[in-house]
C-alpha cells in the first residue's frame, strides 16, 4: 500500500473498541489556503505509539490471593469436575445412557411412586383407597 503523503490527512490515531485495540484514521481536513505564515510553522508531529495499557486479573480471584479457604474451594471445584467428568464417561462406557435401559428406569419411578400412595393410605385409615 503506498504511502499518502498528502498533508491533508492525518495519520492513523490508536484508539480502544470495546476490548480490542485498534488504528483509526480520522477524516480528512480541509487544506487551508498556502500563506507565509503557515509555510513558517512547524510540520504537525504525530504522538508516539504507546503499546496498550497493563491488564490485571480481577482482585476477587481466589486462586490468586493464596488464602488458605480460596485453596480449598479451587480444590473441592476441582474433585467436583474430575467426578463429573468420570461419571459421563462411565455411563457412555456402559451404555446406561442408551434407551434400552429405560424399562429399568420406570420400573423404579413406578415402584417409587406406588410406596409413596401406600404410605399415604396408611396415615390417613378413614379415607377409601382409589385404586
Amino acid at each position: 500500500m503506498p504511502i499518502n503523503k498528502d498533508p491533508s490527512t492525518p495519520p492513523p490515531v490508536i484508539g480502544k473498541i470495546g476490548p480490542y485495540t485498534v488504528f483509526m484514521t480520522p477524516p480528512a481536513t480541509p487544506k487551508p489556503p498556502e500563506s507565509p505564515a503557515a509555510v513558517s510553522q512547524k510540520p504537525m508531529v504525530p504522538p508516539p505509539v504507546l503499546p496498550p495499557p497493563q491488564q490485571f486479573k480481577s482482585v476477587a480471584s481466589s486462586e490468586q490471593n493464596g488464602s488458605v479457604l480460596g485453596f480449598l474451594k479451587n480444590a473441592a471445584t476441582k474433585v467436583q469436575n474430575a467426578h463429573s467428568s468420570v461419571d459421563d464417561h462411565l455411563v457412555r462406557w456402559f451404555g446406561l445412557n442408551q434407551s434400552k435401559y429405560q424399562w429399568a428406569l420406570d420400573e423404579y419411578y413406578e415402584g417409587k411412586a406406588s410406596e409413596v400412595k401406600s404410605v399415604k393410605a396408611k396415615e390417613m385409615p378413614g379415607k377409601v383407597q382409589n385404586d
